[in-house]
């Protein structure tokens, strides 16, 4: 009998089962694959998401620092810069292998290339049936990102809701479209390249992360506004890209069961307006594992799923809900705001505070109806 079983072993759920084992859970993650993997992604974690782990990135895994970024719409620019990173890029196949060596280093241990197909849940445990053998752990963590036969037989907050639909390639440096390009640390975002979201060109270690996504509404061929973005950056003709869906729940209503809960983007926990998933799985994973350990001390008090939520609620609640708003407004009117922004540029330095972890949606946003209110008001 496991204390903590973890299905998935992306950033939720290496992070979870890293947290569990440190807090001395006999702790087993199952991943359907085997590392290193491809995992479709920009590339950028922000400052927010290296603060949430508790080591540091090393060298392999780091492909630059960002400091700033650059917004685009039509003929319309704006551009803001911080002293400070406000991310650092990574590259996900070492990133996320050393998440996973990080949680075994803790005392986790992982079952490489064995898929979960069913849970059974009980009042005591739940019994876990995989491609290889049956198991039973006190408590599950499901961190098996947003798809796949378990969400068709257990459904969970990343099946429903607003989604992400992103798609992207990795580009050499030195190619001839690309070499004239500045690799300035300074992410670039393209408002009017994708509707309800934007295009990309993330700078990496000699080469470039260039991709296009948005809110994904079932009428945007996000395939071919890839192409189009590419040769409108003068870029080739290419059909070959990957890309993956990234849900956008918020704070779901349910985020699990007495004895099943859900991190990552199994649980819903990404973020509206620019995708972010890294640090929200990140977070997700550990207060999923931390609730759990709390559960099996006899220090809870309160409903397993209950209790979870609330402390997503309290910990990311004031990002993941008011992006959410915040994503609404902009996607409506990305001119407008690329305008607003580059009219204030203590308004853009103030929104790199959020990847920075300096405020957050919901700060940023009263701020500046508070200084509205002055202005008009005098209040």
């Amino acid at each position: 009998m496991m204390d903590c079983i973890i299905v998935g072993s992306g950033p939720a759920g290496a992070c979870a089962a890293r947290r569990a084992a440190q807090r001395g859970l006999k702790t087993l993650c199952f991943e359907k694959e085997r590392f290193p993997r491809h995992k479709p992604c920009g590339g950028a974690l922000s400052m927010n998401g290296v603060n949430a782990l508790d080591f540091p990135l090393t060298e392999t895994v780091q492909e630059g620092f960002v400091y700033g970024i650059r917004a685009v719409y039509g003929r319309r620019r704006m551009e803001a810069r911080r002293s400070r990173p406000i991310a650092v890029m990574v590259r996900r196949e070492a990133f996320d292998a050393l998440l996973m060596e990080k949680a075994r280093e803790s005392g986790a241990a992982f079952h490489m290339g064995e898929k979960v197909l069913r849970l059974e849940e009980t009042q005591s445990s739940v019994t876990i049936q995989t491609s290889a053998s049956v198991y039973q752990s006190r408590y599950v963590i499901l961190a098996h990102g947003a798809g796949g036969v378990l969400h068709q037989r257990h459904p969970g907050p990343g099946t429903e809701g607003r989604r992400w639909k992103a798609v992207t390639r990795r580009f050499d440096a030195s190619a001839a479209w690309l070499s004239t390009r500045p690799q300035d640390g300074v992410l670039e975002f393209y408002f009017d390249a994708h509707p309800d979201g934007y295009g990309w060109v993330f700078p990496l270690r000699g080469a470039f992360s260039i991709g296009v996504g948005g809110l994904h509404r079932g009428r945007v061929p996000t395939g071919a506004t890839f192409r189009t973005f590419l040769k409108r950056l003068g870029g080739p003709e290419e059909d070959r890209y990957s890309g993956s869906p990234i849900p956008c729940r918020g704070i779901a209503p349910v985020l699990g069961s007495e004895r099943i809960l859900y991190a990552g983007d199994a649980g819903g926990f990404g973020e509206a307006f620019s995708g972010e998933g890294i640090f929200y799985a990140v977070r997700s994973g550990q207060l999923a594992a931390d609730t759990i350990a709390d559960a099996l001390e006899g220090t809870l008090r309160g409903r397993l799923h209950r209790i979870f939520r609330s402390r997503c609620l309290q910990t990311l609640g004031d990002n993941l809900q008011y992006a959410a708003f915040f994503a609404r407004w902009v996607y409506r009117f990305p001119g407008f705001f690329v305008s607003l922004f580059a009219e204030r540029p203590s308004w853009a330095r103030d929104f790199l505070g959020i990847p920075m972890g300096e405020t957050t949606y919901k700060r940023f946003l009263l701020d500046r109806l508070r200084q509205g209110l002055r202005k008009n008001t005098g209040w």
